[in-house]
């Protein structure tokens, strides 16, 4: 797996099937072995619900992503609110559609230290062509660092699409 580049669903020419609560903690267990984001920002699951359409992750950011105060860079914990809510979409629709973010609005609240701290996102609304999601950062002594809203595009996959 190291060196792959995932295919986002909406960019497959095949069929795309719905994963089970099983594989998408697979897939998401191992997420650490892929070339992207999530890697830097030190991402680990920690839970999730399909039916309910949240998702929980502990992320351990690397000092790259530090401010010049020594704290987590404000880019960054959107990087990880993005990566908290997107995943609630896919995890709520089973990975089956892409969800590129369209929009996004940030709150910071106080100062997220360079350490461990936890992040959740939960799909709000999900439609056919959009979806609505909110995010919150605590701490690593639960402190709310950052709350954000989202909007993404809901991508279906390309065989379907051209069917539609």
């Amino acid at each position: 797996m190291p060196g792959q580049r995932p295919v986002a669903p909406d960019l497959s020419d095949g069929p795309v099937n719905r994963l089970d609560a099983a594989q998408i903690r697979d897939r998401l267990t191992n997420m650490a072995q892929l070339e992207h984001a999530a890697t830097l920002l030190g991402f680990r699951l920690l839970d999730f619900s399909i039916d309910e359409g949240w998702l929980e992750a502990e992320f351990n950011p690397s000092p790259q992503v530090s401010n010049l105060r020594g704290g987590v860079q404000g880019g960054m914990m959107c990087a990880m609110l993005d990566e908290v809510m997107s995943l609630a979409v896919l995890v709520h629709q089973r990975f089956t559609v892409g969800v590129p973010t369209l929009e996004m609005k940030t709150s910071f609240l106080a100062p997220l230290p360079l350490a461990r701290c936890r992040a959740r996102g939960q799909a709000l609304r999900v439609g056919r062509n959009v979806a609505f999601m909110e995010g919150t950062i605590w701490t690593g002594d639960d402190v709310v660092a950052a709350k954000g809203t989202a909007t993404c595009q809901v991508r279906r996959p390309r065989a379907l699409r051209d069917k539609l």
